[in-house]
């Protein structure tokens, strides 16, 4: 039986031997496998959830460890590593520890999108079927029904929810007494997600939610899970306001990949070159028939639909039976049908999904054999995540990840330059908190949930006092007692 390594050489070659080569393959880097690192806990863990992980053969990667460590001895953590690593453990592990002892607990985890928040709903199910310690975790966002989401209020230990249902439900934070009175926990995952502005009104959101846990009597522990960034110390303290212990050591073990850069051919015009999308489905349908099962990220919603029907058409000609395995997947589809797509490409009934980087984040789809980028994503944070679907999991030895340029400057540059590529770090991950726009809202919504003073400067800094005095001119404020309220401030349901 020929080796992986032996058969991603042959479909290399096999690519050079196409009609249309013109030698578009400029570089081909080559990324060695890592054996695992494993770690000990320095405290013992519930005996239920102890024997649970045993049982599934559950062994801690030494990042895994490491995080669970910091976490016992009272830090906040955040967290880098590349996908698939495991990262999920690392906050599961002290929350159900924390149930298990004091059924009273309760955790809130954070998820940048609806998908993977019933993804990783399902990742909770079976560690309580493998431990026997129950949660009752619930979704609670906007597909929640209302009358679901008093039951997810009152019994649960997890609420799995996002920011942007977090900002609304602040407003009826009484509502929520018994979960913030006994809150221990606060998971922020995919949290490189959350930079620029967005980052910044997430971080004023978080200030909000600690202040309420304060009024509650609770201090939760924060977890912020990111893909790997060159500053998760600085991002992390910025985003939460709080000093964290960093774990930036990946412990997992990663299979060997081969990296290749494509650079469509110039056609007859000066300077001109094919079409990066055409080049894209020709290399997805070369995938589908030598049998590697593929990502492949587009730019666009149109795109993905585009390139996965001009992929369908190519192999109905001669292999039908391919072509009803390749289909698309990007936001706007209904939540049930995304996650048929999920399913189907995580069991391997799927040959091939061409997407946006709606799969960047860490929805489970299983392991990969290729992902084929359609253009560089825009960062090297999200280039590695991308690149990082394949080859993660049982039975993939070797994976193969292409990035097809575009004619634009950076692309053409990393073309010819690969060097600077492979060897560039990560992006800084940047929050601006003294944005006079953004933080004058936060104020506002604060004032709505609790009237606002002199003590929160620790929540919303030192432009706390000018803010007020600003927004009381303007009528947005009144004064009770050395003390700011909303004029909207109003009671109700969610």
């Amino acid at each position: 039986m020929m080796s992986p390594r032996r058969q991603i050489v042959r479909f290399i070659e096999h690519l050079r031997t196409l009609e249309a080569y013109q030698n578009q393959i400029v570089h081909v880097e080559s990324m060695k496998a890592k054996k695992p690192r494993f770690g000990t806990l320095e405290h013992d863990l519930h005996p239920a959830l102890s024997q649970g992980l045993a049982t599934r053969g559950i062994r801690l990667y030494s990042h895994q460890a490491e995080a669970i460590n910091y976490l016992k001895s009272g830090n906040h953590v955040v967290i880098t590593s590349g996908t698939g690593s495991g990262k999920t453990l690392c906050y599961n592990i002290p929350v159900f520890d924390a149930i298990a002892r004091d059924v009273r607990t309760t955790a809130l985890y954070l998820f940048p999108t609806k998908a993977l928040s019933r993804d990783q709903l399902k990742a909770i199910w079976e560690l309580e079927a493998a431990t026997g310690i129950m949660t009752l975790a619930g979704v609670y966002d906007g597909d929640t029904p209302q009358h679901e989401k008093r039951k997810i209020r009152i019994r649960s230990s997890i609420i799995i929810s996002n920011m942007y249902g977090m900002h609304v439900y602040l407003h009826y934070h009484w509502l929520w007494r018994r979960f913030f009175e006994n809150l221990k926990f606060i998971i922020v995952d995919e949290a490189h997600t959350y930079r620029g502005v967005f980052g910044s009104n997430v971080a004023f959101l978080l200030r909000r939610i600690r202040r309420l846990c304060e009024t509650y009597g609770s201090n939760p522990q924060f977890i912020v899970v990111s893909a790997t960034i060159a500053n998760p110390a600085e991002f992390a303290q910025k985003l939460t306001g709080l000093e964290h212990a960093v774990v930036d050591k990946d412990g997992s073990a990663q299979n060997t990949k081969t990296f290749l850069f494509w650079n469509p051919p110039l056609l007859g015009a000066p300077g001109v070159r094919k079409s990066t999308h055409a080049e894209t489905r020709d290399l997805l349908v070369q995938h589908v028939r030598n049998g590697y099962q593929s990502l492949c990220f587009t730019i666009s919603r149109r795109m993905a639909e585009l390139i996965a029907r001009w992929t369908k058409q190519n192999l109905e000609r001669d292999q039908p039976t391919l072509a009803r395995r390749v289909t698309s997947y990007r936001a706007g589809y209904r939540p049930e049908d995304r996650r048929v797509i999920e399913h189907l490409l995580k069991n391997g009934h799927l040959s091939a999904v061409v997407s946006t980087n709606a799969l960047e984040v860490g929805i489970d789809i299983g392991s990969l054999d290729a992902v084929i980028l359609a253009g560089f994503p825009g960062t090297i944070i999200s280039t590695w995540q991308q690149a990082g679907r394949a080859g993660h999991g049982t039975g993939i030895e070797e994976s193969l990840v292409t990035l097809v340029a575009f004619d634009n400057p950076l692309d053409q540059y990393y073309m010819r330059n690969p060097e600077y590529f492979f060897g560039r770090p990560h992006e800084h991950c940047t929050i601006d908190l003294s944005n006079p726009y953004i933080l004058r809202n936060h104020i506002m919504c604060a004032a709505a949930e609790k009237p606002v003073g002199d003590d929160d400067e620790q929540y919303f800094g030192p432009l706390l006092a000018q803010m007020i005095q600003n927004l009381q001119a303007e009528g947005l404020l009144r004064e009770l007692a050395k003390i700011w309220r909303s004029r909207w401030w109003q009671r109700g349901d969610s």
